[in-house]
């Protein structure tokens, strides 16, 4: 086996410099010693043995990430988020490890101990609910990004602005002349859930199309729970699937007041809905509107093209990576809050122009 020893002798140069060329510091080395290693190592085939490293330096360069959803189909967020953060890692010398919770806090649980078995140097926790005790379990431990609005106060929280989201699109529908418009959420315990559902009846209440009932701010303890939620029969709940959005879809259309449009919690649903709206022989837009959360790139190929509010999905997917290996690296170790904005992306769907897709 060709040890690190034997490329030094060939390089001419000492073992500890063949580590810094590998490793890429801690000290530097002269470009003409960089060159001579790496054409010794090419010569010798030389492997460094993994396991060995990460015992000496206590870390495995591997990271964590546990999405809440089906990320191959329920919900383009997943899917996109967790490619876009495996790039960034990639780019940083991580691995990622990835578990899907399928909705199941006990799975979630699951993959969260064997992943700190695994020793992970850090997670990302997409929707990821963690029972408090778990949480202080893993203070100092591990560092942990989550994408979420609420997460204990050691973890750094990224989270898109839900509420606003849901407002604009509700606005939207609202000037667009639409005076009865449903709310397809998935479930409405899940926080992002209830609080685009809480844009939504701001939007509503702000235009008189909705009565008086508690403030919506998610920052004051009045907002509607989920049981506020489920009694407007406006709003159906369903799967976060297209079968979800079809099915919830179907109830609203088919009721005896039923909208003139729908705004769907994610994109997957919409497009869901969309199928439901033409096999009740509507049309959309002329006949009902529809527009979707998320800014999945699928959003863009339906037809019409779904119009959806956007979120940074890859920025957001950068952010929390970069602010993870800051902290494995011990480059910033202060916990991070973070709320992006939300952008609405107009199409077809909901009776504005509908753009022409450019090779």
């Amino acid at each position: 086996m060709v040890t690190r020893n034997d490329v030094a002798r060939l390089a001419g140069t000492s073992p500890a410099v063949v580590s810094y060329v590998i490793n890429n510091g801690p000290k530097p080395v002269s470009e003409a010693a960089r060159r001579r290693v790496l054409a010794a190592v090419a010569e010798l085939g030389y492997r460094p043995n993994a396991v060995a490293r990460s015992l000496r330096a206590r870390r495995t360069w591997t990271i964590g990430v546990i999405a809440s959803g089906n990320t191959g189909g329920t919900s383009p967020f997943f899917g996109q988020f967790t490619r876009a953060c495996e790039e960034v890692a990639w780019q940083r010398g991580y691995s990622v490890l990835l578990g899907n919770s399928a909705e199941d806090p006990m799975r979630a649980e699951g993959y969260v101990r064997r992943f700190m078995e695994h020793q992970v140097d850090g997670l990302v926790l997409m929707r990821v609910p963690i029972a408090p005790e778990r949480a202080e379990e893993m203070r100092g431990r591990v560092p942990v990004v989550t994408i979420d609005h609420t997460a204990p106060p050691h973890f750094s929280r990224l989270a898109v602005d839900d509420e606003e989201g849901g407002y604009q699109a509700t606005r939207h529908l609202v000037q667009h002349g639409h005076r009865r418009i449903g709310y397809i959420g998935g479930p409405l315990d899940i926080t992002p859930v209830r609080l685009r559902a809480i844009g939504w009846r701001r939007a509503l209440r702000e235009s008189a199309l909705l009565p008086p009932g508690p403030a919506t701010s998610p920052l004051t303890p009045a907002e509607p729970t989920a049981a506020d939620l489920r009694a407007d029969d406006l709003i159906a709940e369903g799967e976060f699937s297209l079968e979800g959005g079809y099915t919830a879809a179907l109830r609203l259309l088919s009721s005896a007041e039923r909208p003139t449009a729908l705004f769907a919690s994610i994109d997957t649903q919409a497009i869901g809905a969309m199928r439901a709206a033409a096999d009740l022989g509507l049309r959309v837009p002329q006949d009902v509107a529809v527009v979707g959360f998320d800014g999945a790139r699928e959003a863009a190929y339906t037809v019409p093209g779904l119009t959806t509010i956007s979120q940074p999905i890859d920025e957001m997917a950068r952010r929390a990576t970069e602010t993870l290996v800051a902290a494995i690296e011990k480059e910033n170790e202060e916990p991070l809050t973070e709320i992006f904005s939300a952008t609405l992306i107009t199409r077809g769907s909901c009776g504005c122009p509908e753009p022409h897709l450019r090779r």
